[in-house]
């Protein structure tokens, strides 16, 4: 059986890339233009020859250099220091040839040049490799992920074989169950021998036992199918309560507005819980479902009823797969439903007193939906 857990909307699926860091924006600005630096190399020449040569300004223009030294260091890394030492080197000799002499402001600005290009350099190296190693991950992801789809196809496939193979094995069963009970009929009618009418008697509960047990796997076949979701309680057992007889059952439900995320088949859960007080409560009149939060991080919801309990040697054993008069399966197969999503439940009743089970609800599976007063 396969578990679906939720996902979330607009995740890439397989075959489809996520998109790359920082969009077509990053793309356009860390894809080296070559002619595009080359007029940016040229135009700088043309700005040192004629404004600091020509008109013997040598502090303003020196800011274009920058934008090519940056740029460089983004398209081709630490390799920009070299674009940063020609220009740094013709800014120096400009300035020696207009003035005679080595200038501190172009010596030290030829420095930044250098400076500038290698820190831009580093970190543009840096940045791409980050890059890159998010771009594997996301294509390894896509992989997986497609790997996993390709699985669950497969799962689903499997799972609707099974379900089909039990649904014709489990009809095939109760064929051969009816004629085996109508032919012990037959038999029962056919001898006054009390030990072979015992002998038939047994034979007949036997048959009867198999059957609801082919009935509760049909019931219980598709825990885990499904992908969990969010159920309101109150509701669900409001309904329940309904299909008991009038007079039988006083019903006290003191939830409203919460919701608690697990396998649909949660309803059965309260189902299976009601049918045994009434099975095996022996006096139960009255039954509770209430709620309470011990803390901040869980929620535990508690059903209770007046009958006779369980006896505290059984608490724990009423949950064995066989465990009980019937079918044995209740309980084991209710702990299961809410294991799928992270519940879990214990009997702590007061053996004499009536059964109480108690339904932890982990952080984050229950919420309250327009709750009422009072109602946690």
């Amino acid at each position: 059986m396969t578990i679906h857990e939720p996902s979330g909307a607009g995740e890439p699926g397989p075959g489809r890339a996520g998109p790359e860091p920082g969009g077509l924006w990053w793309q356009r600005l860390h894809e080296p233009r070559p002619y595009t630096f080359i007029i940016l190399v040229l135009l700088g020449l043309a700005l040192e020859f004629f404004v600091h040569y020509q008109l013997g300004i040598a502090v303003v223009y020196t800011h274009f250099y920058y934008l090519i030294i940056v740029l460089a260091g983004l398209w081709y890394g630490r390799r920009a220091v070299v674009i940063a030492l020609f220009f740094g080197s013709l800014h120096i000799g400009n300035s020696f040839l207009t003035t005679g002499s080595l200038s501190p402001d172009a010596l030290i600005r030829a420095c930044m040049f250098v400076l500038v290009a290698f820190v831009v350099g580093i970190i543009s190296e840096q940045v791409s490799r980050y890059r890159d190693r998010i771009l594997a991950q996301n294509r390894e992801l896509l992989a997986v992920n497609a790997r996993l789809e390709s699985s669950q196809k497969a799962f689903e496939i499997a799972n609707k074989k099974l379900n089909l193979l039990s649904s014709i094995t489990r009809h095939d069963i109760k064929n051969q169950l009816v004629v085996l009970i109508g032919y012990n009929d037959i038999m029962r009618g056919m001898t006054t021998d009390p030990e072979m009418q015992q002998f038939l008697n047994r034979q007949n509960a036997a048959a009867q036992t198999i059957q609801r047990q082919i009935e509760f796997t049909r019931t219980y076949e598709d825990i885990g199918v499904r992908a969990p979701m969010w159920q309101d309680i109150g509701t669900q057992v409001a309904a329940l309560a309904g299909f008991i007889p009038p007079g039988e059952v006083a019903f006290s439900v003191s939830i409203e507005g919460l919701e608690v995320y697990a396998d649909p088949l949660l309803e059965k859960v309260f189902e299976n819980m009601i049918d045994n007080s009434r099975r095996h409560g022996e006096r139960v009149r009255h039954i509770s479902l209430s709620s309470q939060q011990p803390g901040p991080d869980n929620l535990i919801i508690v059903y209770e009823d007046d009958g006779v309990g369980v006896p505290e040697g059984d608490k724990e054993r009423i949950f064995e797969k066989g465990f009980g008069k019937h079918t044995g399966l209740g309980l084991f197969l209710s702990r299961e439903i809410l294991a799928i999503t992270g519940l879990s439940i214990q009997e702590c009743g007061v053996y004499g007193r009536g059964a109480r089970f108690e339904i932890l609800v982990p952080k984050g599976k229950y919420r309250f939906v327009n709750p009422a007063p009072g109602s946690r």
